[in-house]
């Protein structure tokens, strides 16, 4: 077994990053983007329409639904659409991609090179804290786009051109089902970079080439198919040329310009710094062609996207598989001195112990919370030192600080999300008031509020439609008075009203006690805002 290290490593390290990601996955409500996609999933297993993603009942063309057919299978095997039904994708993806880097990365940078880029992918911290478990396509894009460059070099190189350019182009199909057509540049990038540093000017030019993207890109073209064609191509490209420069101010255009590469160290550290460390030391070391190779493919999507200043940092999360590859690469001679790594995990866990006893109180006033908080984390911690530590080698410095980002994950698990559902402002609560107060009637919105009208429909158990004009004998959610205000519900700043243009009262045994929730001050978040139906 000790021959084959690498592989018992891995299936470890990322069973104990699985755990991580579980820890509480559940506990924090909906936020940001995720209410989008909860309702876009919720609608879809009602309206058992798979092909035509809508939110609060409207056509929704901005992202194609493969990522809601995911969710949509996870809600069904849950037996309901909630939170960890709809994150749950996200960490299995991670976990696939590293498992996928460590299995085709071998061919390219050695069993160690590969196994160090399995363990430095998940741990970049915009993967490993930032969308790990969040209910938004990105790590799913990134699988996708990983498994079509990835498989397409693999196969390219041990001679089978059909295979390899069907296995680029059908992954690319599953990845433009994602999140569009930024797809298709990842992927073609990668034989364009391969033709210009092996000068094969005739990659593109084959019949293999034409066959495997007429096979590969069927699915997504029969989605094309099945739905508004206009409309959807219109939208992506939309999507794309809406990052473009002419969209921004001169000067906005600038700061985000300037800041970029700032941004871009931030979201991928710790590796971005050792890696510019290590490149220092190394660099390309001669002739060695796929760390090139995969180094040149990386600064190509990193220019293209510093190009467009409407650019976030997760659009670029699906290059970072291949540079883990390159940053297994260029860290695998790296070592640590063995006393002084275990040291290091000792002391990390000590400390960040105490800081989260002592945050927890400062920030929640609540010891009891602070106390379950750190007991879930002293059972993950000590499952990894007794389970997990003993069993390797921590003096290669990748297998020490991805064993600390691991720590650090663990940590955040099981203490960020039940401080922050804490001091939340009461979103569920609010929602099931509303549909107490609501029952029997039919229910509109005219409010795009999309956090509260996930857990609407949810609770009502049927689609919340946003109109403009409600039907006359119904009811409607509002964020201003209209017609005859029956109830009134306030989250954080924001106030929503139960309205209704003929219903004058709601029947005694709906509005049960007659008293609206009030929100407990302490509770709320100051700078909550909304999202829209649009954004």
């Amino acid at each position: 077994m000790e021959r084959d290290w690498e592989s018992k490593l891995l299936k470890w390290f990322l069973g104990f990053l699985f755990v991580a990601f579980l820890i509480n996955i559940g506990t924090l409500v909906l936020i940001h983007e995720e209410p989008r996609r909860g309702i876009i999933t919720f609608e879809m297993l009602k309206t058992h329409n798979f092909l035509q993603p809508t939110v609060l009942g409207v056509p929704y063309f901005k992202k194609p639904p493969l990522h809601e057919w995911i969710t949509s299978l996870f809600s069904v095997i849950a037996g309901s659409v909630c939170e960890v039904s709809l994150r749950l994708p996200s960490a299995v993806a991670v976990i696939a991609t590293a498992a996928l880097i460590y299995l085709l990365g071998k061919k390219f940078v050695g069993k160690r090179g590969a196994l160090f880029g399995a363990l430095i992918y998940p741990t970049f911290f915009m993967v490993l804290v930032g969308y790990g478990t969040k209910c938004e396509p990105d790590t799913l894009f990134t699988l996708f786009n990983a498994a079509a460059v990835l498989s397409w070099l693999y196969l390219f190189e041990a001679g089978r051109r059909y295979a390899a350019w069907t296995a680029g182009y059908f992954f690319t199909s599953l990845a433009l089902l994602t999140k569009g057509l930024p797809a298709l540049a990842f992927f073609l990038l990668m034989p364009a970079t391969y033709a210009l540093l092996r000068k094969e000017p005739r990659v593109f030019l084959s019949k293999e080439h034409l066959v495997g993207a007429a096979v590969g890109l069927t699915p997504f073209l029969l989605w094309v198919a099945s739905v508004n064609r206009e409309k959807a191509i219109e939208t992506l490209l939309a999507e794309v040329t809406a990052r473009a420069p002419e969209h921004f101010s001169a000067l906005k255009a600038l700061k985000r310009y300037l800041s970029y590469p700032f941004r871009l160290l931030a979201a991928t550290l710790p590796w971005s710094a050792m890696l510019l460390w290590a490149w220092r030391k190394r660099g390309l070391k001669g002739e060695e062609f796929y760390p090139k190779l995969f180094l040149t493919w990386f600064a190509v999507n990193g220019v293209i996207y510093w190009l467009f200043p409407g650019t976030r940092l997760r659009y670029l999360m699906p290059a970072l598989p291949v540079l883990a590859l390159y940053g297994g690469w260029l860290l695998s001679e790296s070592k640590v001195l063995h006393k002084r790594a275990k040291e290091i995990l000792k002391f990390t866990a000590q400390v960040i112990v105490l800081v989260g006893i002592v945050a927890g109180v400062v920030a929640t006033k609540n010891p009891s919370l602070t106390l379950q908080c750190t007991v879930t984390f002293l059972i993950f911690l000590y499952a990894l030192y007794f389970l997990f530590i003993p069993r390797f080698n921590f003096t290669y410095t990748v297998i020490l600080v991805a064993s600390l980002m691991l720590i650090l994950r663990g940590f955040y698990s099981s203490y960020y999300y039940p401080i922050a559902q804490f001091k939340y402002p009461p979103v569920r609560e609010v929602a099931a008031q509303i549909v107490k107060d609501s029952a029997g009637y039919p229910l509109f919105t005219k409010t795009t509020y999309l956090q509260l009208c996930f857990y609407i429909e949810r609770g009502r158990n049927e689609l919340l439609r946003f109109t403009e004009h409600p039907p006359k004998e119904s009811l409607f959610l509002s964020q201003r008075p209209e017609g005859h205000v029956l109830r009134e519900y306030r989250l954080g700043r924001h106030r929503f009203f139960l309205c209704s243009y003929s219903i004058g009262s709601l029947k005694p045994q709906q509005s049960g006690e007659g008293k609206r929730r009030q929100t407990p001050e302490k509770r709320s978040r100051s700078g909550q805002k909304g999202e829209s139906l649009r954004g």
